[in-house]
């Protein structure tokens, strides 16, 4: 089975994940470095021209999915740094163990439910936490095609992004990011209104610009900002 059809088929019995629908060569990937376990294999080892998956969950967890070197019936299933943090952030914190599967999806969601999701959960919480830039802050800055790059250190935030918005998470940097299918057009109606929606759970909004940082306040109850909103 191709790795796409395996981890499509995989995400269709895994509640909450969304499979990437892109395989990328596994030489030279920038999201290796990602990897919080590698499991039963060293960060080196795989096959001459294997690929790569990546099953992604709105709370900003991300799984790595390549097939195990040298064994045609099995895929490795190896957990990702979460959304927005580092490897400094899990320093001292017990690590989730990536597993191999085998090839056939139902076992391979048995499995994964057994040993690896739960932990994986529990474990994400706190170095998500550690990585918050500041108190219920959002942080917004541009690539260099203009296309903004989302940073916060809250679950909610990844669920509004990622469970609502239509954004993604980058497997290379961690960052929330609109779809490359959206024009720039499109792309700012939907930050707006992803933004917004954070505002007024109480979330503040600072967006990196080439003059500087603009600091955008919660919206709370009685601002008359949101009573002009239909």
């Amino acid at each position: 089975m191709h790795i796409t059809e395996f981890t499509d088929s995989l995400a269709d019995r895994l509640p909450g994940w969304q499979h990437s629908n892109r395989a990328v060569p596994l030489a030279d990937d920038p999201a290796g470095g990602r990897i919080w376990d590698s499991g039963p294999m060293p960060y080196t080892a795989y096959e001459p021209g294997a690929q790569r998956t990546v099953l992604t969950h709105h709370f900003g967890l991300q799984l790595y999915v390549m097939p195990r070197p040298y064994r045609p019936d099995q895929f490795l299933v190896l957990p990702m740094l979460p959304a927005n943090t580092g490897h400094e952030h899990v320093q001292g914190i017990k690590t989730p163990r990536g597993i191999a599967v085998p090839s056939d999806p139902v076992r391979a969601a048995a499995r994964l439910h057994r040993r690896l999701l739960t932990d994986y959960r529990l474990a994400s919480a706190t170095p998500i936490r550690l990585s918050s830039p500041g108190h219920l802050q959002i942080h917004v800055t541009f690539d260099a095609r203009e296309r903004p790059r989302i940073r916060s250190g809250y679950i909610r935030v990844f669920i509004e992004l990622l469970g609502h918005g239509g954004f993604l998470l980058d497997p290379a940097t961690g960052e929330c990011h609109p779809p490359d299918s959206l024009s720039l057009a499109q792309t700012r109606r939907q930050l707006t209104k992803s933004l917004n929606q954070l505002r007024h759970r109480n979330f503040h909004v600072i967006v990196h610009g080439t003059n500087g940082p603009r600091s955008h306040p919660p919206l709370l109850p009685g601002n008359p900002r949101q009573g002009r909103r239909r």
